[in-house]
Formats: C-alpha cells, sequence, structure tokens
C-alpha cells in the first residue's frame, strides 16, 4: 500500500500499538495534517479517550472524540460477561472474549466518511501480528480488503495503512522506544482501571511484550504485581 499525499486519519484507541503508529506518521510523513480519532462505543475501559487526548496533543494532532450506539456482543462491551483475568495466552485458541464483533470494519467506514469529505486522506489504524488469532479484523487480510474496499467506496481513493500488522508487539515496542514514542501516556486495561489491573488479557500481553524488550512498562500497575 502506499500513502496517499494529502491528510491523514489515525484511529488512536489511546493504546500503545495506535500512539506508535501516530510517531510512524510523524517520521514518514513530516508536516501532512494529521486528525487522529477516537470512538466512544460502550466499552468497560472508555478512560481510554484520555490517554488518547494526551497522546494527540502530545503530537500536536487534531484529536476528534465520536461516540457510537454501543456494539453488543463482547465482554469488552456486555456489562454481565466479565472480561477474563489471569489466563495462560500462550495456551488459549479461538476468538478472544474480548473481540467486539466488527468493531475495527466499523471504525475504519467513519474514519473513510470523515475523510472523504475533506480530500485525498490515507487512514492508518495499529493492528498486529499479536492479535491476528483473536481477533478477525486485525488480520493481514482484513487490511488488505479494507484498503481495497475504502480505495473503491470514496471519491478520494482513500488509502489504509497498517504499518504493523506483521510485527509482534515486542517490536513495535522496541521501535516506540528508540523513536520516542510517550508510552507512559498510553492506556491498555480493558477493565478500565488506572493503575492497571495486570491481569486482563491486555495487561498480561502489555508486561509480557516489555518484558520481551527488557524494559519496564512506564505505567503503573496494582500493588499486587509488586
Amino acid at each position: 500500500m502506499t500513502a496517499l499525499v494529502g491528510s491523514h486519519f489515525l484511529l488512536l484507541s489511546g493504546g500503545l500499538d495506535s500512539a506508535t503508529v501516530g510517531s510512524w506518521i510523524r517520521e514518514r510523513h513530516p508536516g501532512g495534517p494529521v486528525t487522529a480519532v477516537t470512538f466512544l462505543y460502550g466499552q468497560k475501559h472508555a478512560v481510554e479517550s484520555e490517554a488518547a487526548a494526551a497522546v494527540a496533543a502530545h503530537y500536536g494532532f487534531a484529536h476528534r472524540l465520536v461516540e457510537l450506539p454501543a456494539i453488543r456482543g463482547s465482554a469488552l462491551t456486555d456489562c454481565d460477561r466479565p472480561l477474563p483475568e489471569s489466563r495462560d495466552l500462550a495456551t488459549v485458541t479461538g476468538v478472544a472474549p474480548s473481540y467486539v464483533p466488527a468493531r475495527n470494519l466499523l471504525f475504519i467506514a467513519v474514519l473513510a466518511s470523515l475523510a472523504d469529505s475533506a480530500g485525498p486522506a490515507t487512514l492508518w489504524i495499529g493492528v498486529h501480528h499479536d492479535d491476528h488469532t483473536g481477533y478477525p479484523d486485525c488480520r493481514p487480510e482484513f487490511v488488505v480488503a479494507a484498503d481495497a474496499a475504502v480505495r473503491l467506496g470514496t471519491q478520494f481513493g482513500l488509502r489504509l495503512e497498517a504499518p504493523f500488522v506483521q510485527w509482534p508487539k515486542a517490536d513495535i515496542i522496541r521501535w516506540g522506544l528508540a523513536h520516542g514514542v510517550p508510552f507512559g501516556l498510553t492506556h491498555s486495561c480493558y477493565q478500565g482501571l488506572r493503575p492497571a489491573c495486570g491481569v486482563c488479557d491486555t495487561c498480561q500481553t502489555r508486561l509480557a511484550a516489555f518484558a520481551q524488550v527488557g524494559v519496564a512498562d512506564p505505567i503503573p500497575y496494582r500493588e499486587h504485581l509488586g
């Protein structure tokens, strides 16, 4: 995929992956206008919008908060479905309980609509290799198909970029550390806790990736983690 000359629209959740994409855009497309878009969709960790605002401010991006109707059918959005804790993520298979049905498909469609009303643009998302199994809308095949859809379905032939789709999270962290990504501003805990819980799937994945890199995670965690 080749980024267009024009503006950039970043799907910014407030997590470390999309925050790193922000640095990627700034480095490879200096001076291009960037709008970071964060979605509220009934998620239990809506506090991530505060992290997204802080990350956007760090980069000097315009920031839009878009509220959507609540998406149901996920432990991340349904009050009566608890998020799993302390799972052995090396052994789990199948779609993750925290998968939100077609979330990225919906987000990309809204991003495309916002961008196509303004002119040529590239859409950016932070999906990565470690989510291929548990999240169908993070797979490389999905990214290719979504890129084709936004190119063919928009007046300006928009493009979708996912620079880390084949990268494990540890490699994203390594790149981010080398390029000044403000990981301390980010939020990953699906429980929406500050300090982070340390036991939900996203906390475990984040902690394991920082450990693999050999660097301490800069965000605080609950005291039971030591």
